[in-house]
């Protein structure tokens, strides 16, 4: 299982919601490696993004155990819908936001323990093009 993590953009005070980069394929039209050094196009994360939001759409504290949370926002951010916004960032990607429900995650966040999303996946290895 390959593995991304993105520090949180915004989460409120509470820790009951955050929100940012699930995953960023590219950064000003480079490709992004994940900490395994392996890399996911544009098309393949709309695949599993839209996999996720329609048949799971909870999240768990690193990926075991009981749901602790949901998203509640998601969109794939590509060139066109870049452009179409006026977004000047030159990241794209995967963008959510989670509402957190339970108490022990959420006073991780507050504190500072849990900063960021991580995504995991499985797939097949090709050499990069």
């Amino acid at each position: 299982m390959s593995g991304f993590y993105v520090e949180f953009q915004k989460s409120d005070t509470t820790g009951k919601y955050v929100r940012g980069w699930a995953s960023v394929v590219s950064e000003n039209g480079a490709p992004v490696q994940d900490w395994d050094g392996d890399m996911i196009g544009i098309e393949e994360v709309r695949k599993a993004a839209h996999a996720f939001v329609t048949n799971v759409r909870v999240a768990k504290a690193m990926h075991r155990g009981q749901p602790i949370g949901e998203v509640v926002e998601s969109v794939v951010i590509d060139d066109e819908f870049a452009k179409s916004l006026g977004i000047t960032d030159g990241k794209r990607g995967w963008w959510i936001g989670m509402a957190i429900h339970d108490e022990t995650i959420q006073k991780k966040i507050r504190d500072g323990d849990l900063r960021a999303f991580s995504i995991g996946g499985k797939g097949r290895r090709a050499k990069a093009a």
